[in-house]
């Protein structure tokens, strides 16, 4: 091999690893750290407590546990020249819930993809030689069940493997994931993520970024939520985001967040994100932009797609007048008493 593994982490570290915030370059499979999803990645990665749709294999798969339709989601991210990343997901509920209601249950599967163009070489003496690529890859099967009316369970079982130049490795993982509604404005969410085996290239073995997310998501007004999450890696790297969204109806919807992650090596500007979601018969695209300091802007692009299985519910919104019970006092007869209350006193005045 005219690459040593030494090679391979200056690309991870100074052209992906800060990008994809690893904090060293003793990780391996550091592309699972990168947001996937337009509206997740401009949420500022604060999405693990309302991942109940096409995202949840990768962001927490308890959220399958309250879909409502088939859905299917793909994206593209314009990453850090000359590197590409791609997502496809699909998530299909089972069960035939009852009307208004979420199944209790559904399947999901995705995958991750980063390659490279074509990146020159060079030999131990720093000499150039030749050119090489890279692929990195994650394909998840994942599973969740509600286990009662405001709490669901899941998990997700990732075959990761990564290619460069002659070489190639392969490592499997799994996430643990939990999603409480306690009502129709608040969920939270945690997910154990990427437990499992390390990527082991010829003689060295890097460990996965296993990770722990705990998020919360509030429902501040009908066309406001409010997203936090903080996210604890081994690695010792403590961070937290938040995001906020702002819906007008199911048209399009305006989506800001910030994150931390990244912010002591990129400077504080780097934590900014921002983005919009646009609505069509019930499908929706969504753009990305996050900026990571002088490495460069990014941006990201994604298409959902739901096959609805029953009638999507609507945000919660203040009650109409005819049926807040208003039209009821309206009645004349329900005033009859009050009237004769006060003819009596009126003749007594006489």
């Amino acid at each position: 091999m005219f690459f040593r593994r030494g090679l391979v982490a200056v690309l991870l570290v100074t052209g992906l690893g800060k990008a994809v915030w690893s904090t060293s370059g003793t990780e391996g499979a550091s592309f699972l750290d990168i947001p996937v999803g337009g509206a997740p990645a401009a949420l500022g990665s604060a999405y693990t407590a309302q991942a109940n749709d096409a995202y949840a294999p990768v962001w927490n798969p308890a959220g399958l546990g309250f879909l409502h339709s088939v859905e299917f989601t793909g994206m593209h991210l314009d990453y850090l020249s000359p590197v590409y990343y791609e997502h496809a997901g699909l998530v299909v509920p089972v069960g035939k819930p009852e009307e208004g209601e979420a199944h209790s249950a559904g399947f999901g599967a995705s995958i991750q993809y980063l390659g490279t163009n074509s990146i020159d070489a060079r030999d131990v003496s720093g000499q150039p030689n030749g050119t090489f690529t890279a692929a990195f890859a994650a394909y998840s099967l994942a599973y969740g069940q509600k286990i009662s009316d405001t709490l669901a369970l899941g998990a997700t079982a990732k075959v990761i493997t990564e290619a460069i130049s002659g070489a190639s490795a392969k490592a499997y993982a799994s996430d643990l994931g939990l999603l409480y509604k306690p009502t129709s404005k608040l969920s939270v969410g945690g997910v154990l993520a990427n437990m499992g085996s390390e990527v082991k290239f010829v003689n060295e073995s890097d460990p996965l970024p296993l990770a722990g997310r705990l998020g919360l998501t509030y429902q501040i007004l009908p066309q406001w939520d409010w997203s936090v999450e903080s996210v604890y890696r081994k690695s010792g790297l403590f961070s937290g985001s938040m995001g906020i969204e702002w819906r007008y109806g199911e048209i399009f919807s305006f989506r800001g967040g910030y994150n931390t992650v990244h912010t002591q090596q990129l400077g504080a500007g780097a934590g900014v994100t921002a983005g919009l979601g646009i609505f069509f018969w019930g499908q929706e695209f969504s753009y990305a932009w996050v900026p990571l300091g002088d490495l460069g802007q990014t941006h990201y692009f994604s298409l959902v797609f739901r096959w609805s299985t029953q009638a999507r519910p609507e945000r919660p919104r203040l009650k109409p007048v005819e049926e807040s019970g208003t039209e009821e006092l309206n009645d004349p007869s329900q005033y009859h008493d009050v009237y004769e209350f006060l003819n009596e006193k009126d003749s007594d005045a006489h």
